[in-house]
């Protein structure tokens, strides 16, 4: 025989945990979103400006103001950046691409992203 006060105390620890568990979910998902990506320029590198290629097929065009586009043979894709840190994030319009997070570095007239976050691979780009 099962006291009606016993179960209370269950769906009471229960409800607590699930609290518990939501809280910190929506507070992951929130650092995730927020520490990922700046929402500004907070270093601006003029000699990342340019037209840039990695293979003489994908040419990479960066513009002052955050803007670019990614050209490939057959399509082309715009997309946002920002610079933090000797960080690069590319932003895509299109779904079609995925979007980047890079570090970034120059070495005399190239240009060395290394893949972070969920970005992975080492690129180096000549100024074309």
């Amino acid at each position: 025989m099962s006291s009606k006060h016993g179960n209370d105390e269950k769906n009471s620890s229960f409800g607590k945990i699930s609290v518990i568990i939501i809280v910190l979910i929506i507070i992951a998902v929130g650092i995730t979103f927020f520490v990922k990506r700046p929402k500004e320029n907070k270093i601006v590198d003029d000699r990342l400006i340019s037209t840039w290629t990695t293979d003489g097929i994908t040419v990479y065009e960066f513009y002052n103001k955050g803007e670019g586009k990614m050209k490939l043979p057959s399509s082309e894709y715009k997309f946002t950046y920002v610079v933090n840190d000797n960080k690069l994030y590319i932003d895509f319009e299109s779904d079609k691409a995925k979007d980047s997070d890079y570090e970034y570095t120059f070495e005399n007239d190239k240009l060395i992203l290394k893949g972070i976050n969920a970005t992975s691979g080492i690129y180096t780009f000549t100024k074309k």
